[in-house]
């Protein structure tokens, strides 16, 4: 008994620690609510640490990436102007103005507007889009109000705000708060436009999102935003390797380049583009034709609507010299041909189109001469500007003629030529005039030259960098 009698109070010893509810210490973590305060209108307001989730309410919440000038901008040496922030938020807030965005839903639109990487704007930039975006996350609908709107996106380009660009006077756009998760006004840039027919036109109910650019086998753009080039007004800018821009054929038109440049090789029987190597599937047809064509039907018969009189030099270089290139590029050019939109010779004039195509490298001078498999005479050379003194290159054979800078003037590390530099370039041009061809120097050392040889008389200026191009003067 004494062992049973011990084993039960052991038991109870050791049950009576287990059974008893002991304290136990437990870390204090203060309960945030958030405590709301009027604020100027381009702050965030937050009573949480900053390792929390910030809420706004009544402000910005947010600023995107892609900067955009706030007036409209005289572009051009004052030749041109683009659209600016302010504008384009007064278009969409108008537009918008009644309209009803219901519950979890959106009200968006995308329009015009220069884009300047956050430079001067009137010497750099190029076309590119804003995204407007209105998202009701309220458990009612929302009814728009265009000053409310007005004021809502405005805040975003206020002089000293956080989404505003002291040195340009622009604005990187982004998010303005109206309510504690409540209802969202956004406003994005983007040098791509939707995928969504949603250019100056409302759109209910869908999120806008930019195109993927096809480097592929069909159009770079789909849908094409036909007119958004309506403006546009010439420029003496050549599009050097267009085929590698991030949009090609559009980023040229909307600098208004009128010359653009594609690299062609002839591979496994087909016309494809390039610069080092061929890129199968992606077709000279499919990435210039075809989309030129699109535009040239669209503006009744010319590049730009705003000159219709202004031809395209398509400037085809051959990186393949195998006889059927150029085969390949007079076959892949017959839509344009059909339309009746390329240049050509009648009766041994010049007759100019809407697009000039010129073949430049390895590229057959004899065959072009001589019109061979060529029947309707709508290829040209690119003569070579160091060497027009003698009767080779003419305006029945050729239409550019073009040399290395480096190589035909020499070095140049500033926009001052030398008065035998400045000689040379004024003997080259006079000689591609006289003859009735246009003047282009490519490898350039920069283009800070573009102004002295324009001033020279050089008609296509090689620009690798579009958005430089807001400096230069529209053709008149």
């Amino acid at each position: 008994m004494r062992i049973v009698f011990g084993l039960l109070i052991v038991g109870v010893a050791l049950a009576s620690p287990i059974a008893q509810d002991w304290p136990v210490p437990r870390t204090a973590y203060p309960v945030y609510r958030p405590v709301y305060r009027p604020v100027a209108s381009n702050s965030t307001v937050s009573s949480i640490p900053s390792n929390k989730t910030a809420l706004v309410t009544d402000a910005i919440s947010s600023c995107s990436s892609t900067w955009m000038t706030i007036s409209d901008v005289t572009i051009g040496g004052g030749t041109d102007h683009r659209t600016g922030f302010t504008t384009a938020v007064s278009k969409f807030c108008d537009m918008a103005n009644g309209s009803t965005v219901q519950s979890q839903d959106y009200l968006s639109m995308a329009t015009e507007v220069f884009l300047n990487s956050g430079k001067d704007p009137s010497k750099y930039g190029l076309l590119g889009y804003v995204y407007f975006e209105i998202h009701n996350k309220l458990s009612s609908s929302h009814t728009v109000d265009a000053t409310s709107c007005k004021k809502y996106l405005g805040t975003l380009s206020e002089v000293g705000g956080q989404c505003y660009g002291t040195t340009n006077g622009d604005t990187k756009g982004g998010t303005y708060q109206v309510g504690t998760n409540g209802v969202s006004y956004h406003a994005l840039g983007n040098s791509v436009p939707p995928k969504q027919n949603a250019l100056n036109k409302l759109l209910s109910t869908t999120v806008l999102a930019a195109q993927s650019v096809n480097k592929g086998s069909s159009a770079p753009l789909n849908p094409w935003p036909l007119d958004s080039l309506n403006s546009v007004l010439p420029t003496p800018c050549h599009s050097h390797n267009d085929y590698d821009r991030d949009i090609p054929v559009f980023e040229a038109l909307s600098a208004g380049c009128i010359g653009m440049e594609a690299d062609v090789w002839l591979f496994a029987g087909d016309l494809v583009l390039g610069h080092i190597l061929p890129t199968p599937g992606r077709t000279f047809q499919a990435q210039y034709v075809n989309p030129l064509k699109t535009i040239i039907d669209h503006n009744g018969g010319s590049v730009y609507k705003s000159r219709p009189s202004q031809t395209l030099v398509l400037l085809v270089d051959f990186k393949t010299s195998d006889a059927g290139t150029l085969d390949a590029v007079v076959t892949a050019l017959e839509p344009l041909r059909q339309a009746g939109y390329l240049s050509r010779l009648e009766g041994g004039v010049l007759v100019k189109r809407a697009v000039t195509v010129v073949a430049s490298g390895s590229a057959p001078f004899d065959r072009i001469n001589n019109g061979d498999g060529i029947p309707d005479r709508d290829v040209f050379y690119d003569a070579n500007l160091g060497a027009l003194g003698g009767s080779t290159y003419t305006s029945q054979n050729s239409y550019v003629a073009s040399a290395d800078f480096q190589d035909a003037v020499g070095e140049a590390k500033t926009a001052i030529l030398t008065s035998a530099q400045m000689d040379t370039i004024a003997n080259h041009v006079s000689q591609a005039h006289e003859k009735g061809l246009v003047a282009r120097y490519w490898n350039l050392p920069g283009e800070y030259l573009w102004e002295p040889l324009e001033a020279l008389g050089v008609d296509l200026l090689n620009a690798d960098d579009l958005s430089n191009t807001a400096r230069v003067p529209r053709l008149q």
